[in-house]
């Protein structure tokens, strides 16, 4: 997938604006963001093991100078998750876009019969900072089908900014999530 690939499907004038038109979309209406979703899969020829936003993200939107944002090769998010063993809930403080978790997300779905994998028995907990991060990360969690929490916040301070939900209602590994924005009070006062 290239960058004009990602401008003329996001309808972007400038690639900088790609994370506000990724929230936009997921706010938006669900049928257009599926539409969107498959002509991303179909662009990245159904090959769902690894952030296609990654070289992207990196070279065009991240603030690694201003913020340290930098990104984990393909091949040590494999490593970690083989090293972290193959159930249970996950958690990312730091998750960026998400490359670690999609990378764990692969390895536990190769484990498995494809009608042996559930979301629901594979959750994760993603925390980052970045505002630019945070819709690239939801899109990518939620494209494939993964359920969880995803923070725009803080995990060493616990200061929260917004709380996702991403919920597979139909606990398919070939469905999508849909993304629940939490009231930002009821997350604060959980804090307390």
């Amino acid at each position: 997938m290239t960058s004009q690939d990602v401008i003329r499907i996001f309808d972007l004038e400038d690639i900088n604006d790609l994370p506000s038109a990724i929230m936009g979309l997921l706010e938006g209406n669900l049928e257009r963001r599926d539409e969107v979703y498959c002509e991303l899969i179909r662009l990245n020829e159904n090959d769902m093991s690894y952030d296609w936003f990654q070289k992207l993200y990196e070279f065009e939107l991240a603030e690694s100078k201003q913020k340290g944002q930098f990104f984990t090769p393909k091949s040590l998010g494999i490593l970690c998750s083989a090293l972290t063993g193959q159930s249970g809930h996950v958690h990312e403080p730091t998750a960026g876009n998400g490359s670690m978790i999609i990378a764990d997300w692969q390895q536990r779905r190769n484990k498995v019969a494809p009608w042996d994998y559930f979301p629901s028995q594979n959750m994760v907990t993603c925390w980052d900072l970045s505002a630019r991060s945070i819709p690239i990360l939801l899109l990518n969690l939620s494209i494939r089908g993964i359920m969880g929490y995803v923070y725009h916040g803080d995990a060493l301070t616990m200061e929260v900014k917004q709380k996702y939900i991403l919920l597979n209602r139909k606990d398919d590994p070939l469905a999508f999530s849909e993304i629940i924005k939490a009231n930002i009070n009821d997350v604060i006062k959980q804090k307390s």
